[in-house]
């Protein structure tokens, strides 16, 4: 195999970057020609979106960097498509329309896929594929999210791959017909159909006028020498990792008819320069909407394993050969009809997300290599927190409002700064928020606030990404119903390497509020001024939800979780964000031991003195230590080679020929292959101990698994090692 910096002789290395880039500009402009020609905010602001360039069996020649767990519903669809046409005649200007997960790979039914070939003379060189988020695809609920589904079979209009759209460049039109008549919104779902098909047209155009410029056989070469280029800077980092198996959970909450707690169980095993993701142990498929389609499970695999191992790649079939994915069939991240799946990519796909990136975090953190090694993060939000609305406007239009600010979660914190405030999830490279007045206009929804959500931040060395939160009433409208999903409410992204877990997601309704009043006197309707007749907590998935005029929805979006020891977070930066607004006095004292003199509202200054006390004393509090606590010297600077106090890395436990041992102090951990027996350890309820950070977590109303937070300290020096969420039963704590 050719190496990773050695091209074959005969090569000409110019060419071959000006063809892959080529390609790369091919796709992106495939997705401003979608952007241009729809209708749909969530694809004209929100990016919800993939555009792609497949060769005639299915391998990636280029991918668009919008949503990339479509990487694996875009490409089990094209796959699939040619199994099921195998042998039926084809000419330019055909189009395929696919959006069943079952049969077609799809996300969820509302990720619809356009498929169109690509022919070069009367030889078939490839497929043009354009996927996108079309808001309403029938169903039993608008928008097509069923919270209260049963089966598939009520969730959306299935259509399975093989179903010609266009015929040579004409409408098929009693597709066509069929298509519209399930659809609640027809103007719109095939306005952004015809989106698709532009986009598609597009990236056949450009593509064909590239192979005519560079010719095809070096089309053909260039392209396959690309494949192999990629494959081998993963497999070379791959192979920086420790060999070794892997193994981490995450849990799905709520499948939209009971709220139980649903098992993401992966095994990762390392060998050489390939990674194996085994998803068995996860829990069997449910008869809710959280289930995960295959495609949706590659895509969500993708969308940890790409920004970790692969962040500067370009991105093509190479990448995907690295990595393996297995996933017994029947299973919650592998299901079977009849099988309700609509909201199984942003429910238990980011799961999968999630969980990866833990794996990911342990194996990167004991690598040798220090490029790798910096490759470990808190964990991100990860959860796309939905609020669809649906109804008719005064001036007698039906409208269904999915609104796309669902993605302003917070990423995680990484090893050299703070995590990205709405970030969006791991999976949106391009994520996107709507500007208020858009929605305003389109919709009769009038906005209250819009701002971070203060209580989501994962705390640490580096803070973990704020979450949004929104109110809106309706303006325009006498009444709608709501679908919401809050996936990740109790068991919350966590931290890495000290930092602490992130905040959750939610919704609640205030009903017959003073808000007309408030507006109407000239008052602005702050939250601090509602006043309501009743607050109603919304289930974690509902659906059917009335809002009337005078109710005031809104919603908080979950937070990343935060990278080192607070307690190590430069005061300084703990003090711009306490006169930013982002952390109050409170935390600021409490969570990261920083004493500030003066009011926040008119400027604080860190008194030092007092801060390494109160740090002192808070570590000793940890651990019920006194006067023999080691010291951990003043926040100062430090190289990433040898991590001192001060620097994210200084509270993840690090090995030498001696052991374990804690960089802050340098108190040693013990002599095992693991550091965790020796240190001090507190599991207390989620929730409640999050409180206490000043952090919002749902506490959940089914006792029968218990969401904890354990903790683990340095029993020598106080610094927090490890902060994460297990969902078991409370016991065994060193508190």
């Amino acid at each position: 195999m050719t190496s990773t910096h050695q091209l074959p002789a005969g090569v000409d290395p110019v060419r071959l970057e000006v063809i892959r880039m080529r390609l790369d500009s091919i796709v992106e402009e495939m997705g401003i020609a979608m952007i241009r020609s729809s209708g749909s905010p969530v694809i004209t602001e929100a990016g919800d979106f993939n555009t792609a360039l497949f060769d005639p069996e299915g391998k990636i020649y280029a991918y668009s960097d919008y949503v990339q767990f479509h990487i694996g519903s875009g490409s089990v669809a094209v796959e699939e498509l040619v199994k099921a046409i195998e042998g039926e005649p084809l000419h330019p200007g055909d189009a395929f329309i696919s959006n069943d997960p079952h049969t077609s790979g799809a996300s969820h039914p509302p990720d619809t896929n356009i498929i169109s070939p690509i022919f070069h003379g009367e030889e078939l060189i490839g497929w043009a594929q354009s996927q996108a988020h079309l808001v309403d695809v029938g169903g039993m609920t608008p928008g097509g999210f069923a919270p209260g589904a049963y089966d598939c079979y009520s969730e959306a209009l299935r259509l399975p791959p093989g179903v010609k759209i266009f015929d040579r460049g004409e409408p098929v039109e009693w597709v066509r017909r069929l298509v519209l008549n399930n659809v609640r919104v027809p103007a719109l779902f095939w306005n952004d159909v015809r989106s698709l098909i532009a986009s598609n047209t597009t990236g056949i155009r450009r593509l064909l006028d590239t192979i005519e410029e560079f010719g095809i056989e070096d089309f053909r070469e260039y392209t396959r020498l690309s494949f192999e280029l990629a494959e081998n800077v993963v497999r070379s980092r791959i192979t920086a990792i420790p060999d070794g198996t892997y193994r981490a959970e995450e849990w799905t909450e709520h499948n939209g008819h009971v709220d139980d707690l649903f098992k993401v169980a992966c095994t990762m095993t390392k060998a050489a320069g390939q990674i194996t993701f085994d998803f068995s142990g996860s829990s069997d498929q449910t008869d809710g909407f959280v289930n995960c389609s295959y495609g949706a499970l590659v895509g969500s695999v993708a969308s940890a394993v790409v920004p970790i191992l692969a962040w500067d790649v370009p991105f093509n079939e190479g990448v995907m050969t690295a990595f393996d994915v297995q996933a017994p069939s029947g299973s919650i991240v592998n299901p079977v009809p009849p099988a309700p799946i609509s909201n199984g990519h942003l429910t238990t796909g980011a799961r999968v997300s999630r969980v990866v990136t833990k794996l990911l975090n342990e194996a990167c953190g004991r690598s040798d290599d220090e490029q790798v090694r910096s490759r470990a993060q808190g964990v991100w939000a990860d959860s796309w927190t939905g609020g669809i609305s649906a109804g008719t406007s005064d001036e007698g239009e039906y409208f269904v409002l999915f609104n796309m600010d669902g993605g302003g979660m917070g990423a995680g914190a990484q090893p050299n700064r703070d995590g990205l405030d709405c970030a969006g999830m791991m999976t949106q490279v391009n994520n996107l928020l709507p500007d208020v007045e858009m929605n305003e206009m389109l919709y009769p929804v009038l906005y209250l606030w819009k701002q971070l959500n203060v209580e989501s931040a994962g705390h640490g060395a580096h803070r973990g990404g704020l979450g949004l939160q929104f109110a809106w009433t309706l303006h325009g409208a006498q009444q709608v119903v709501q679908t919401v999903f809050a996936p990740s409410a109790s068991v919350v992204a966590d931290g890495y390497a000290g930092g602490l877990p992130g905040g959750g997601s939610g919704h609640r309704v205030l009903r017959s509020t003073n808000v007309q009043r408030l507006m109407g006197s000239g008052s602005s309707p702050r939250a601090d001024r509602l006043a309501s007749e009743a607050e109603e907590l919304l289930e974690v998935n509902q659906q059917s939800v009335p809002i009337a005029v005078g109710d005031v929805f809104e919603q908080w979006i979950a937070g990343g979780g935060g990278y080192g020891d607070p307690l190590l977070r430069d005061p300084e930066a703990v003090r711009a964000d306490v006169s930013d607004g982002y952390v109050s006095a409170e935390v600021a004292e409490n969570v990261y031991g920083v004493a500030l003199d003066g009011d926040p509202r008119s400027g604080v200054a860190v008194n030092l003195k007092a801060t390494r006390e109160l740090r002192r004393t808070l570590r000793a509090e940890r651990v019920k230590g006194g006067d023999g606590l080691l010291d951990v010297p003043d926040p100062a600077r430090a190289t990433a080679a040898s991590p001192g106090p001060g620097t994210a890395d200084a509270s993840r436990p690090r090995r030498d020929a001696s052991g374990w041992f804690c960089p802050a102090s340098g108190a040693r951990l013990g002599t095992a292959d693991s550091w965790e027996a020796a240190a001090h350890r507190v599991v207390r309820p989620a929730a409640e101990r999050l409180a206490e950070f000043g952090v919002r977590a749902r506490t959940r109303d089914d006792d029968s698994a218990e969401v904890l937070l354990e903790e683990l300290y340095s029993p020598a020096c106080g610094t927090l090692l490890a902060a994460r969420i297990v969902v078991g039963q409370e016991g065994g704590s060193d508190a």
